[in-house]
């Protein structure tokens, strides 16, 4: 039977099978993803949040200001999902937008206060879920993993596909 990655991703051009680790790489790491989510999901439901507004928050909340572009290439979000997620954001006064002084056709983002509140009121949620995931994962291994994951996504995006 074969495994989800082979199902997925199959064999490469010229017919040279790989090992099975690289394969499971993405469905390895869209598992790990959807776990992670699964566990903050609840919280932002609990604020009438989605994954994507939260992200966007986060990013304002570690800026002064940010324009559309810098904030979607940041916030890993395609352009009609972040304009939507903005004008809801700014909609809910989490957020305020304004025009560029040089360049009116460029909007810059910046976090209120109100949204800097949220943001502070919904952090300290996180600790018991990271508290338990150090409990599984040292530092060390931690440290590994993110060097690891900085490496392939370096590679895939390197490559000339």
């Amino acid at each position: 039977m074969k495994n989800a990655s082979e199902l997925l991703y199959g064999q490469t051009d010229t017919g040279k099978r790989l090992p099975d680790m690289y394969r499971a790489l993405p469905v390895k790491l869209h598992q790990t993803r959807e776990a992670f989510a699964n566990c903050f999901r609840p919280i932002f439901l609990k604020y009438d949040l989605t994954d994507p507004q939260w992200r966007v928050l986060r990013i304002l909340s570690a800026v002064d200001e940010i324009d559309t572009a810098a904030l979607a290439k940041r916030s890993l979000l395609l352009g009609p999902s972040l304009s939507r997620i903005l004008r809801d954001l700014q909609a809910r006064k989490l957020i305020r937008r304004y025009t560029s002084k040089e360049d009116a056709r460029r909007f810059f983002h910046a976090i209120t206060p109100a949204g800097q509140q949220l943001i502070d009121k919904i952090t300290p949620q996180f600790g018991p879920f990271y508290e338990q995931l150090s409990a599984h994962i040292t530092e060390q291994e931690a440290a590994t993993l993110n060097t690891l994951l900085d490496k392939v996504a370096a590679a895939v995006n390197a490559s000339d596909m």
